[in-house]
């Protein structure tokens, strides 16, 4: 009963420490600082942070107004930040492990000699190692004229730094900020150095003597053992694991969640809470977000796990730092659009809210993300097996020949993480996939691509014979169609000579000359049609659907851009979709 008791009481102080938590990683960085240092027991709060939190709020708040707060920090909330912050992948960054020893030795110089000596003194050693140089003065041995540049505490070890700059120079005239940082690390060693000595004159020997001996390599490569462990328990998989994320997943192979997982589970103080800095950014309209409003405030606590598993793997596998709010609104960005993706996917299009909490409840978020991300990486792969064997590669044409909306189809698809192309039109030109409307257009568009690219591969065209204007698959088609029709090409080849403005007129007149001014009508439309299925010896019946589509949209795209221009007053280099000679004499201006 007494246990039950303290239990209780340890849950209403978690509780308690959550909300306060919460609170500080919502507001402005003013806000949270004052926050933490106002708070009843402001070292318990900072030591109840999840370190991947404590670390945001860090780069929130600002490294020197943080220092207060990192003085308060446990030491494996220290180590978490030197494991994500100093490591550039598998190599440690000099430059960036002064700026991180530099906040935590101004936090707190004793503590973090003591911690930095007796827990990682093999870190620190390399650290040295590489900043620095010694020499170790025998008892008979006389100090060496050319020591000038060396320091000793002792008159025994004598160190420098070879790499020092100039402290004349003033930091703005210097070539990078790397070397304002070669500045900062012989200033910060020698004071944590004369630290140690007073702290304990035998450990700076020792520390000055094992650090002659590092082998530089052999340290680098067991810290980034000790690394990736101690990440990996936190959700850091290693990239070529975390990647795993993206592999596709069927429906028969979905884990369906134990009954007693659904449920409220009993707290337990030992268990580490997840981090919260992910839920304040699960915003939008798209299905999971909404369906998540429809879940038990309980069940949502225990998504917050999974939550954060899911993006801690979408991190490691994009290589992605989180410094501040907007690399974390981009990961969860991801992760909300593949869940609501999967989760349409695994409703077959039925994209009620009320089934898609179901499925939540049912399933592992991370593998209704993994249904999700197959959809993407489907269209990736048809894109990419197209475009080895394509008309475009073969004759060695930029993927700017498929015009602007193809182009960015296309582009999208063949970036490493699949894309949706929404040029703008909800504020960014890629995004990512997140109903199956984006990938229903997109396999529409892509078939579109595939057909016409088909098409232009059976043309009797000599590409050769492009010499002049902008070549897409729009002036290519148009313009053999106009040249064919104008009677301009002998012969079985196609041609792609500019034709002549004043020869041109006639065929763009006649294409307006319809009973509405600034309509073509559909049997002058469906001419188009006709010349294609002629120019691959084929009938009107044997053209594809999606090929007889991009004629369609080519056709209505001529009527929308040139409707208003009198054939007359017709300016050849404001008529892109043709490839018309543009220096002839007889173009007339408006």
């Amino acid at each position: 009963m007494n246990d039950n008791y303290k239990l209780a009481n340890l849950e209403q102080r978690a509780i308690k420490l959550e909300t306060q938590r919460k609170k500080i990683l919502t507001n402005e960085s003013e806000k949270a600082l004052d926050m933490v240092l106002e708070a009843p027991s402001p070292a318990t709060l900072v030591q109840s942070f999840p370190d991947q939190d404590l670390y945001f709020l860090m780069h929130k708040i600002g490294g020197q107004d943080f220092l207060p707060i990192l003085a308060m920090a446990t030491s494996a909330q220290w180590e978490y930040i030197l494991d994500v912050e100093v490591w550039d992948d598998d190599r440690l960054d000099i430059h960036t492990m002064t700026q991180a020893f530099d906040l935590l030795f101004q936090a707190d110089p004793k503590r973090l000699l003591r911690w930095i000596i007796k827990e990682k003194p093999d870190y620190f050693e390399f650290y040295l190692f590489k900043n620095m140089t010694i020499f170790i003065r025998e008892h008979d041995e006389w100090i060496p004229e050319d020591f000038d540049d060396y320091i000793t505490l002792d008159d025994k070890f004598y160190f420098r730094f070879p790499h020092k700059t100039d402290p004349d120079t003033p930091a703005n005239e210097q070539e990078d900020t790397d070397k304002v940082l070669t500045q900062l690390a012989p200033e910060l060693i020698e004071k944590m150095l004369k630290a140690l000595a007073e702290m304990d004159l035998s450990v700076y020997h020792g520390l000055l003597m094992e650090t002659c001996a590092v082998i530089s390599s052999e340290t680098e490569e067991e810290q980034f053992r000790l690394k990736t462990l101690r990440l990996a328990e936190k959700g850091f998989l290693p990239t070529h694991e975390a990647i795993g994320i993206y592999q596709p997943t069927n429906f028969n192979s979905l884990r369906k969640r134990p009954a007693n997982l659904r449920s409220r589970q009993t707290f337990d103080p030992n268990f580490p809470l997840p981090p919260q800095m992910f839920t304040q950014f699960i915003e939008g309209d798209n299905l999971f977000v909404k369906a998540l409003e429809l879940l038990d405030p309980d069940f949502i606590f225990q998504l917050q796990s999974e939550i954060a598993a899911l993006s801690n793997k979408i991190i490691s596998a994009d290589r992605v730092k989180i410094k501040n709010p907007e690399s974390i609104k981009k990961i969860i960005q991801k992760a909300t659009a593949y869940l609501s993706l999967g989760l349409e996917i695994i409703l077959k299009g039925e994209a009620k809210v009320e089934l898609a909490r179901d499925i939540i409840m049912e399933y592992f978020l991370e593998d209704i993300f993994r249904t999700g991300s197959k959809a993407g990486i489907q269209l990736k792969t048809k894109a990419k097996n197209w475009y080895k064997t394509s008309f475009i590669k073969e004759k060695k044409l930029p993927l700017s020949f498929l015009s602007e909306e193809y182009l960015g189809v296309i582009g999208g698809l063949l970036l490493d993480r699949p894309m949706f192309y929404d040029n703008y039109q909800e504020g960014e030109l890629y995004r990512h996939f997140k109903s199956l409307t984006d990938i229903n257009s997109t396999t529409t568009t892509l078939n579109q691509i595939i057909h016409l690219d088909k098409i232009l591969g059976k043309l009797p065209l000599d590409i050769n014979s492009f010499t002049h204007g902008v070549l897409t698959y729009k002036s290519l088609i148009l313009t053999l169609w106009a040249r064919n029709r104008l009677g301009l090409d002998s012969g079985s080849e196609c041609s792609l000579n500019p034709i002549a403005p004043q020869v041109f007129k006639p065929f763009f007149a006649d294409l307006f000359s319809s009973d509405t001014p600034g309509k073509i009508d559909t049997l002058k439309g469906r001419d188009l049609t006709l010349w294609a299925a002629e120019a691959i010896d084929s009938s009107e019946d044997e053209l594809s659907k999606p090929f007889l589509a991009v004629l369609s949209n080519l056709i209505q795209e001529i009527e929308e851009e040139y409707c208003t221009i009198n054939s007359d007053h017709m300016d050849s280099r404001f008529i892109p979709h043709f490839l018309l000679d543009s220096d002839s004499k007889e173009i007339k201006k408006d």
